[in-house]
Parts: C-alpha cells; sequence; structure tokens
C-alpha cells in the first residue's frame, strides 16, 4: 500500500475539516501540522505551498465555469485582502486564490460560502471541477442547453459524500450540449459529447461517452469511445455507475498507474461497458451520431446569442492570471451590460453574456478592455499557461512569465501566427497546461549550463483534438527559454515541421535536470 492510500485507510479526507479549522484558528505553525493532515486539507481545496513555506493555495469549485457579478467580487475581495491580489483563471474553468495565511482560511471558506461557493472535493482523489460549455443556453447552433445537466452531476457528486471520496486519483469530467467540443472531452476520464440516435421511431438528443482520456505523466492517453448513447436523464446514473467502477476496481498500488486510462488498458473499452451496464441493471443503446462540428473555438470577440438582439463577448485574460481589481471591473461591466453574470473558459478567458446590441458601444470603449481584450492578436489568442513554479512545487519553471515574454517577442519580431495557433505551457510532466494537445506545446524541464541550473523545455508540435485527434510529438528536448522564440518563430514559418535547424538552439552544454515530484499528485490539473 502505498502512502496516500495508507493516508485515506487512516482516516478519510473529508473527516479533516474540524481539524482544519482548529489548526488554523489556533495558528498552528505549518511545520507542526502532520504532513497527511495537510495533504487531508487538499480535500477542501486548501493547498499548502512548500516553496512559499507557510501559504496556501485555495481551489474554488466552479460549475461550469458560471459565476455571478457577486460570487467573482467576493473572490476579489479575498484575493486583494488575503491573497496578494491577483487569482488565477484555470484550464478546468474554475479559480485558484494564492498567498493565503491559514489563520484567514475559516474566514475566507465563510465568505465564499455566504455566496454560494465551495471548495469541497476540488483536490487529490476527488472529482475535479466539472466542466461545461460556457456558452450553455445562449449558443443558437447547440443541440440542446447542457447546464441543468452539469449542476446535477455535480450535486450529486458532493451529495454521496464519502461514497466517492476515496477515488483510486482524481477524476475529471466534461459535458456539453454545443457541437465545438467545449470541454475538450478527449482529454477527460469521462466526456459527454452531443450526438442523435434513432429511439423507438423518433431522433433523439443526448450524448456518446469518451472514457479514459489523461493528459499528465508519461503515458498520456486520449479519451476513447465507450460506444454506448446516454439519453439526459441517464446522465447522473451513468456517471455515478461509472465513478462506482472506477473506485472499486481501479488500480491503486502504483500511483502513476491509478488513473482511469489504466483500467482500460487492463479491461478494455467492451469490458468496461459491460460492467457499466451491468451496474445499471439494463443494456444501453450503441452510440449515435456524433453532432460536434468542430474542437472549440476561443470563445473570444462579439458573437450574437440565440436570443435575439443579446450578445456575448469574450475577454482574453492574458496567461489567465488577473488581478483584484480587473475581476471587481469585470463584475461590474457584467451588471453595467449583462446580467449579472460571467464565464469562464478552459482557456483561461472570461465571457460576459447577454448583452444588448444597444450597450456594445459603450462595452468597447470601457478602459478595461484595454488589458482584457476581445480581439488579441493570434498570438496571444490561444496561448495558455499552467500554474508555473512561483505558486506550485511541481512546476520547473515560471511558465506564466515565460510565456507571457514569449508572446511579447513573437510580437516584437512581428510573426505572423496563424489563426487557431495553439501554444501551451505546462510547467513539469503533469501537463496542467495542455501540452499535449497543442500544435505547440512546451513542458518545463531545467538544463545546466556551466555551473548554472536554468529554466527551458522540451518542444512538442502536432497535437490536436477532433475528428483525427493527436497527442503532440516531442521534437526537442531541454531548450533554453531564450532560445524559445527564434524556435518557436521557426516552428511557425515551417508549418510546424518535425525538424528544426540545431544551429536555432544553444543545446550543446545544457543538460536535463530529472524531476523529483514524477510520482506525486498532479494538484493543479
Amino acid at each position: 500500500m502505498n502512502k496516500f492510500e495508507q493516508m485515506k485507510a487512516e482516516k478519510d479526507g473529508l473527516d479533516c475539516f474540524e481539524d482544519m479549522i482548529r489548526y488554523a484558528t489556533e495558528n498552528v505553525p505549518v511545520e507542526s501540522i502532520p504532513e497527511h493532515d495537510l495533504q487531508r486539507m487538499k480535500w477542501y481545496g486548501v493547498f499548502h505551498r512548500p516553496q512559499k513555506p507557510g501559504t496556501f493555495m485555495m481551489r474554488l469549485r466552479v460549475t461550469g465555469g458560471r459565476l455571478t457579478a457577486a460570487q467573482v467580487r467576493t473572490i476579489a475581495d479575498i484575493a486583494r485582502s488575503f491573497g496578494g491580489g491577483t487569482a488565477d483563471i484555470t484550464t478546468r474553468q474554475n479559480v485558484q486564490l494564492r498567498d493565503l495565511r491559514l489563520p484567514d482560511i475559516p474566514g475566507i471558506l465563510s465568505q465564499l460560502a455566504s455566496v454560494g461557493i465551495s471548495t469541497r472535493q476540488t483536490g487529490m482523489d476527488n472529482v475535479r471541477n466539472f466542466i461545461g460549455c460556457p456558452l450553455a443556453g445562449i449558443d443558437g447552433m447547440e443541440l440542446f442547453d447542457s447546464t441543468p445537466l452539469v449542476e446535477a452531476l455535480a450535486a450529486a457528486y458532493l451529495a454521496a459524500g464519502k461514497e466517492f471520496s476515496n477515488l483510486p486519483r482524481k477524476f475529471n469530467v466534461s459535458i456539453a450540449g454545443c457541437r465545438d467540443d467545449c470541454g475538450d472531452a478527449q482529454s477527460q476520464d469521462l466526456g459527454f459529447v452531443p450526438a442523435t440516435r434513432d429511439l423507438n421511431g423518433r431522433r433523439v438528443a443526448g450524448f456518446n461517452v469518451l472514457a479514459g482520456g489523461a493528459l499528465g505523466g508519461t503515458s498520456p492517453r486520449l479519451a476513447t469511445p465507450l460506444d454506448v448513447f446516454v439519453v439526459p436523464e441517464d446522465v447522473v446514473p451513468v456517471f455515478l455507475a461509472l465513478l462506482s467502477i472506477y473506485r472499486d476496481h481501479g488500480p491503486r498500488e502504483v500511483r502513476t498507474r491509478a488513473r482511469l486510462k489504466w483500467l482500460i488498458a487492463e479491461w478494455g473499452e467492451e469490458r468496461l461497458r459491460d460492467e457499466l451496464e451491468r451496474q445499471l441493471g439494463r443494456t444501453l443503446p450503441r452510440a449515435g451520431a456524433d453532432e460536434r462540428l468542430q474542437v472549440a473555438g476561443d470563445h473570444l470577440g462579439i458573437h450574437p446569442q440565440r436570443q435575439v438582439g443579446l450578445n456575448y463577448v469574450g475577454l482574453h485574460v492574458p496567461v489567465g492570471r488577473i488581478t483584484a481589481d480587473d475581476l471587481l471591473g469585470l463584475a461590474d461591466l457584467a451588471d453595467t451590460y449583462g446580467r449579472g453574470e460571467l464565464r469562464l473558459t478552459v482557456d483561461q478567458n472570461v465571457v460576459i453574456p447577454h448583452v444588448p446590441d444597444s450597450a456594445l458601444s459603450a462595452l468597447l470603449a470601457e478602459p478595461l478592455l484595454r488589458r482584457l481584450k476581445p480581439n488579441p492578436s493570434n498570438i496571444w489568442r490561444n496561448l495558455v499557461a499552467c500554474t508555473g513554479n512561483d505558486y506550485c512545487h511541481f512546476s520547473l519553471i515560471d511558465t506564466k512569465r515565460h510565456a507571457y515574454q514569449l508572446a511579447q517577442e513573437l510580437e516584437r519580431r512581428g510573426v505572423q501566427v496563424p489563426r487557431g495557433t495553439r501554444i501551451h505551457v505546462s510547467g513539469c510532466i503533469h501537463a496542467c497546461g495542455k501540452h499535449h494537445i497543442a500544435d505547440i506545446g512546451l513542458q518545463g524541464t531545467n538544463i545546466r549550463l556551466g555551473n548554472r541550473v536554468e529554466e527551458a523545455a522540451d518542444v512538442y508540435v502536432g497535437g490536436r483534438l477532433g475528428e483525427q485527434p493527436r497527442l503532440a510529438s516531442r521534437v526537442l528536448e531541454n531548450v533554453h527559454w531564450e532560445d524559445l522564440p527564434v524556435l518557436v518563430e521557426a516552428l511557425v514559418r515551417q508549418r510546424f515541421a518535425q525538424t528544426v535547424p540545431l544551429s536555432l538552439l544553444r543545446l550543446q552544454t545544457a543538460t536535463s535536470q530529472t524531476p523529483a515530484n514524477s510520482d506525486l499528485e498532479e494538484v493543479n490539473a
């Protein structure tokens, strides 16, 4: 039994809440708190950051990426008062707060609860934030509005309590009724994608089911079809049945081989489907016609909603890091020009829905939109970066700073990046920046240059989701960050060719530094 399974066997993670509050109210020094209790705090979204001892990250549950203006103001107030004035929008449509101190945690949790925000089961071996389409209910092309379903999934999971609080590892879920695969379903443990099928003499809208996707670790995998069709009313039962199978049969001995993909590798999709039907007590229809038309766009810019006279406006948040002041500004814009609602995307951006035609000019003239632009250049549009080593102890590099500077340098060079080009940066092997599904993916590493250890990246090209998905191929290792603008420019000009002139690189003195944390939990995925 590995140390994590031993920890969970000794005490369920959900049983740590009173201990956490006691440690906070008594101001117990972090170094005096047992390591297992620090780990268990992650069941309530509270993560100690050992690279900044005594500080904590808090991950919020933002189901489907939907927030009210009041909720955003509360998040901004917490970030300003306790979190260094910034927050991160993640690739799971949720928010992470930084630099928190343990004595402040109880009050912060109370503030969040007062506006309906939970942090429960957002870390460790739990189902993470449920991803949905940020345009659900307003997209004129969607098959149907999946909002009630993503909310029902989250409600059913949280209501189950300890029934599902001890999974073999984390479990990621997406569901979308749109035709754009907004949840990157092929990268999830479980993805519900829109489909139609003839049932009982009529055409029915529902979902095909994908399973076993996971991008982190040394063996990334794209989710594969289970060949079942699920009507909307069966989404929650199918989810709970699959979760039960994973809980009871998923491998636990070796933590790096404990995701659902490893159970599928052992069983195969057919056996997993058979067990799912046994759990449900009935046979499911085979998969229907896939109704997806494309992989998600970037949701940026001004677009008409299905509601006549209304628009949604997607705003770009560079590399997902946002200040408390800008969060407050967004809340004000949502109230002034919309209906007090904001939606987060998996590309770390923000959508303001329900903007009347008559209000568009005034919204576009707002000073905040000079920073959070509705139409950034192609270099910035699909730039994604994980948390980085300023807050995550797994990350080997400062991803956000490097990604930001890379984009600035490409702009300075006048590089013409084709629309839709995805440049994704992950700080380590856990792939929270989703570099395996990017056109150009950068995975952080360290190299030795003479007597110095410096930040670098392994370079991946050609990843994509959709009808002919594939994981990106690693083409170069240990590229010093100073060389990356030249290299990325060359990749763009050569249309992501897998051969790059080595004269562009200073690799002859570089040696890789092996990550020490490859057997640990991906805390930021």
